[in-house]
């Protein structure tokens, strides 16, 4: 069904950067580094969305957050406590076969640039490698991570373990369901 439009209202044209992106975007991930630039703004709200997604199937609360705030969720827990979750996402392997996360922030160069994140500015980094479906959770603050493409497997069997890991390491353990064992392996 069609959506109706008032008297007098005519259906918008679809502009011709939604069609370009439809077209490069059929591709993905085998896009030129052009297009992946071109479209970042889609499969960074993609990425966004796989979270949300993974959050959403393991019971857990999350909202999304003004584009202008330095985190782009926040994740509720028991006991109002609020745990501020930033975004990355990958799509392509190095030539060693792992998936290199440089934190920053958009480009500090441009008018719209915000510069490196600072450790006060999130509390989880959920790194979404877009083309295997997978995010890994992480509360070590470090300006590069590396996730293997060997640890996938583990990461798509259990999405809630690096979550877990990540809650432990803010000193949420009472918020884990099922609560926290601190010999658990999250490469296993």
């Amino acid at each position: 069904m069609q959506q109706l439009f008032l008297p007098g209202m005519t259906m918008p044209s679809r502009p011709a950067e939604t069609h370009n992106a439809r077209e490069a975007l059929a591709s993905y991930p085998d896009m030129t580094t052009t297009n992946l630039c071109r479209h970042a703004k889609v499969l960074g709200i993609a990425a966004e969305l796989l979270v949300d997604s993974v959050l959403m199937r393991l019971g857990e609360r999350a909202y999304s957050t003004p584009e202008f705030e330095r985190h782009d969720r926040v994740l509720l827990l028991p006991k109002g406590v609020q745990v501020r979750i930033q975004v990355k996402a990958r799509h392509c392997r190095t030539d060693t076969g792992s998936y290199v996360f440089n934190l920053k922030q958009r480009s500090a160069r441009g008018a719209t640039g915000k510069g490196p994140y600072l450790p006060q500015d999130f509390d989880v980094l959920a790194m979404v490698i877009l083309t295997e479906g997978v995010v890994y959770f992480s509360a070590d603050w470090q300006n590069r991570h590396v996730i293997q493409a060997g640890e996938i497997p583990g990461l798509r069997r259990n999405p809630r373990m690096s979550l877990d890991a990540a809650l432990a390491r803010l000193g949420h353990t009472d918020a884990i369901p099922g609560g926290w064992d601190d010999d658990l392996d999250l490469a296993a």
